[in-house]
């Protein structure tokens, strides 16, 4: 268990960063940085939900691509449902945080304006 107390001390610390950088964003820019933090919450959704289907982009060749299409062609119909239910989950959960980062912006965005006029 020692590696994976290793593996949590490293995440939990990538969190508190995280946090911390949220933290000062929302303190020197107040809703404005409310609405940053939700519109980079947004564009990871986005980039999460556009690659849904395994790797894209640049230097993927077509046998790389193949051999994906291959290896679900011949899954097992456990293996592929399995597979839906993960996907199903990662679905709900980019849908929720896509939604929060919406609420998040506008939220900020408003709250900015409101202070502002």
């Amino acid at each position: 268990m020692p590696g994976k107390a290793f593996v949590m001390a490293f995440v939990w610390s990538g969190w508190l960063i995280a946090s911390v950088i949220a933290f000062m964003i929302v303190a020197y820019a107040g809703f404005f940085g409310v609405a940053v933090i939700g519109l980079m919450i947004w564009f990871v959704t986005a980039r999460v939900d556009m690659e849904h289907d395994g790797v894209v982009g640049a230097g993927v060749s077509p046998g790389f691509l193949a051999q994906q299409l291959r290896t679900r062609t011949e899954m097992s119909r456990a293996e592929r449902a399995a597979l839906h239910g993960r996907q199903l989950l990662e679905k709900q959960s980019t849908r929720f945080f896509r939604y929060l980062g919406i609420v998040l912006t506008v939220g900020g965005l408003g709250g900015f304006l409101l202070f502002q006029i």
